[in-house]
């Protein structure tokens, strides 16, 4: 029987007033060992790690969603307290975020398909869209669980539903949830209600909205999710 997979939030801010600070972004931690993205303010990720009695000695592995901000800024301050870690970043990103990360003591690891951090815990590969009219890449933990595969997403630009899609292509198993930032502040109901039943009829049973959903959204998902739809405040944790 597989051990489950812990995935405890770090970090995650969501509210209008959070970003005009700048304590804004998404961070976690699976099983111990690997942070997936790293937040935009470094005092509060590193804050509350400790707050969250996370020992910052058994992480051994970071992988970043994207090249923004508010998802690799915490690095500078980990990274001096772990570094040469590997950092796992989309290949197609901008080179001086990459470069950035080299210079704060990360050894940056650059990822086109799909990659094996540890048993149960992979990244997609990255994904391509746009974004301010300029190309970018993301890419998305995929976990295996018991129930199906689960996706962790940094902000979902590319769409949640992409992201879905080309985790079944390339996976070959059911996707059985959803967790992360799923960008949809700004969407009308009428738009986000189409996505969340889209989810739903590619069999999606839980999602975890956070970060840049947006309050609208997460209303939304609740009604056509119900108690598949999960709450998930910082330093929790989700056992799959």
């Amino acid at each position: 029987m597989r051990e489950p997979v812990r995935i405890k939030l770090i970090a995650n801010g969501s509210h209008p007033c959070e970003r005009w600070i700048g304590r804004w972004g998404l961070s976690f931690v699976i099983d111990e060992e690997i942070l997936f993205d790293a937040f935009g303010d470094a005092w509060a990720l590193m804050g509350n790690l400790n707050r969250f009695k996370v020992d910052i000695d058994k992480i051994r592995q970071v992988a970043i969603s994207h090249e923004h901000w508010d998802h690799v800024e915490g690095l500078c301050s980990f990274l001096e307290r772990r570094p040469h870690l590997k950092v796992y970043f989309p290949q197609h990103s901008d080179k001086n975020i990459k470069d950035k990360i080299s210079v704060w003591g990360g050894d940056v690891v650059e990822v086109k398909g799909p990659v094996k951090l540890k048993d149960g815990v992979y990244l997609s590969g990255e994904i391509a869209t746009r974004y301010a009219d300029k190309a970018m890449f993301e890419q998305a933990l995929v976990l295996e669980t018991e129930k199906g595969l689960v996706i962790v997403a940094g902000c979902a630009h590319p769409g949640i539903m992409k992201i879905v899609n080309r985790v079944k292509k390339d996976f070959l198993k059911p996707v059985y949830g959803v967790i992360g930032g799923f960008h949809l502040k700004g969407y009308t109901m009428e738009d986000i209600a189409l996505k969340a039943a889209r989810l739903k009829a590619a069999g999606i049973n839980m999602v975890v909205p956070l970060h840049c959903t947006g309050a609208k959204a997460k209303k939304v998902f609740q009604q056509v999710f119900g108690s598949g739809c999960l709450v998930l405040r910082e330093g929790q944790e989700i056992k799959l």
